[in-house]
């Protein structure tokens, strides 16, 4: 479980998140919603440990936690699934982490093997990652991520630059990543797309949240700047 009580966080040019209470229950799935610019990147990468809480605590199952914690419990997929590639196939972007981390190379071999089947890769384990579809990619940027095993998963905008059946294979990837317990935490302007998901809505306005609620509560408000 996640909680942040009365994290601020300012920019160099004056944005600031103000004063954000906000508690994710572990294996939950979370929409986060908003106009541009309300604070919804700002907000995953402080829970991701990319950006500092200027100030307030997060909690992470009762314990207050700084970035370096956070970074080895959360993981962040950017919207460009192509800026995250590192490796020049698939399976090799897949074992980039876990090479990092001086595992051997069987147990390498055995986590990059369980995330290709988990994430329907096997076929394309020996292709260049730079020539994958859309939801491929971001297929492939979720599972390199997996077999780090985190917690969580950030997920920024995943659906931009997908049609309809890359969102169809992103949407099955994350609904087996929450059916195994993971959390998950998904920044959209497309919320309809993850509504069967969702456990909970969370909007954001002006570095705010000023909204956190059920699915049917988040449907019965009207929100200027949500479009279904």
């Amino acid at each position: 479980m996640l909680e942040l009580s009365d994290v601020c966080f300012s920019y160099a040019d004056g944005f600031t998140l103000k004063n954000i209470c906000l508690r994710i229950e572990k294996g939950s799935f979370v929409l986060l919603v908003g106009a541009n610019g309300s604070g919804k990147t700002t907000l995953l990468k402080i829970l991701a440990g990319l950006l500092p809480a200027r100030s307030g605590f997060i909690r992470l199952n009762g314990r207050v936690v700084g970035s370096e914690e956070l970074r080895e419990y959360c993981c962040y997929v950017s919207h460009n699934p192509f800026d995250q590639i590192v490796g020049s196939t698939v399976e090799e972007d897949i074992a980039f982490g876990l090479e990092n981390l001086g595992l051997s190379r069987n147990c390498i071999r055995n986590k990059v093997d369980r995330a290709l089947r988990t994430f329907n890769l096997s076929e394309k384990s020996s292709a260049n990652p730079l020539t994958l579809s859309g939801g491929t990619a971001q297929k492939l940027a979720v599972a390199s991520m997996y077999v780090l095993e985190p917690e969580v998963f950030l997920l920024d905008e995943p659906t931009s630059m997908l049609d309809d059946f890359g969102v169809t294979e992103l949407k099955e990837a994350l609904r087996e990543l929450n059916r195994i317990g993971k959390t998950i935490l998904v920044s959209t302007h497309e919320p309809r797309v993850f509504l069967e998901l969702a456990t909970s809505v969370v909007h954001m306005i002006d570095g705010s949240v000023d909204f956190h609620g059920s699915v049917n509560e988040f449907l019965g408000r009207q929100f200027d700047d949500v479009e279904f």
